[in-house]
């Protein structure tokens, strides 16, 4: 019986021996577990963010944590990730990567798909290279790759001329994943502006004569004689009377497209005699795409013009930057006469 007795001590004597031990390997375990899933692991200054691409692989994504020094140990977040099948599952984009997160944090928001949007800003006057050039540094796609996406399909698809492609930019507040590929960004474009062509604003369009991609052109020429919005519908209307009566439209900002502005002040005769298809000194009709991107309002004056008898205007000599419209050429001769003065007095030669 003592022995028995004897024998259970030592029984229970060995199991909390081993279970002390079963308890330490579980603590370890479980501090393992807790440095690797919640201990933070990235060094980023709050705000940085990390760029994921369209193309990249897991490999990829898990060099660049590690070669931008997004991570501390890139041994406990690869495991992570591989646990939570992150290699076959994260998402292209722009994430914001904040200091102290855990590896399962991160590899929960490369999981999600939380990137953070790139709002792009369109304005108007903005030029061909200037809006491939602007959609390069805020996108993924590259400036060759716009370039190469603008000649593709969708230009004949949607009935445009390699001239009015560049009708699909205007001016607007667009948000956009970072990771969009150049062919997907053009098609975005497209769709916008499908989308902004209501079926009513293609019928008032076509009842000025017009299809929607010559109101755009319209529009960008419009855009770039006003300098006041509420002259806009004028001055639309003011072209339209000219094209109906095959008078070429005579607009100054085309010749500035033709020969550039730079720091000129002033166009000279010269300028308006150099053969270009842009020039509608010498080319009745409009031109064959637009100048620059158009103001909304400007579209809006193209569709929707003031009714008049105005075929000539020009700027006011008093610096107000308005225009004196006229019905008559002796009368507009008049106004021009004395804008040209006004120059003159200023010293304005080129």
């Amino acid at each position: 019986m003592l022995y028995l007795c004897q024998a259970n001590r030592d029984l229970n004597k060995k199991q909390r021996k081993y279970f002390g031990i079963f308890l330490l390997l579980g603590f370890f375990a479980l501090a393992g577990a807790y440095y690797v899933l919640f201990l933070g692991n990235t060094n980023a200054s709050d705000g940085e963010y990390f760029y994921i691409r369209s193309d990249d692989s897991y490999e990829q994504v898990l060099q660049n944590l590690t070669v931008h020094n997004l991570i501390e140990n890139k041994v406990t977040f690869d495991l992570v990730a591989k646990q939570a099948n992150l290699p076959n599952k994260y998402k292209p984009g722009r994430y914001k990567i904040v200091a102290g997160m855990s590896n399962l944090e991160l590899v929960r928001k490369l999981r999600s798909g939380k990137w953070e949007k790139v709002v792009l800003k369109l304005k108007s006057e903005m030029t061909r290279d200037s809006i491939i050039k602007y959609l390069a540094n805020n996108l993924q796609a590259n400036e060759d790759e716009l370039l190469k996406a603008m000649n593709n399909a969708w230009v004949s698809e949607n009935g445009f001329t390699a001239e009015n492609k560049w009708s699909i930019f205007l001016p607007d507040h667009y948000h956009f994943n970072w990771a969009t590929t150049a062919d997907k960004a053009i098609l975005r474009f497209v769709d916008e502006y499908n989308t902004y062509w209501t079926a009513d604003r293609i019928a008032q369009a076509k009842a000025q004569g017009l299809t929607t991609k010559e109101a755009v052109i319209l529009a960008s020429i419009v855009d770039g004689e006003a300098i006041f919005a509420d002259e806009m519908p004028t001055i639309a209307g003011l072209y339209l009377n000219r094209i109906n009566k095959g008078i070429p439209l005579g607009a100054d900002p085309t010749i500035w497209f033709v020969v550039g502005k730079g720091e000129r002040r002033r166009l000279l005769y010269v300028d308006l005699k150099k053969a270009h298809p842009y020039n509608t000194y010498l080319n009745a009709g409009l031109p064959p795409g637009p100048i620059f991107c158009p103001d909304k309002r400007a579209i809006e004056a193209a569709i929707a013009p003031k009714k008049h008898n105005y075929y000539y205007m020009c700027a006011k000599p008093d610096g107000s930057l308005r225009h004196a419209f006229a019905n008559g050429l002796a009368e507009h001769n008049r106004n021009a006469a004395a804008y040209r003065r006004s120059l003159d007095r200023q010293g304005v030669r080129r």
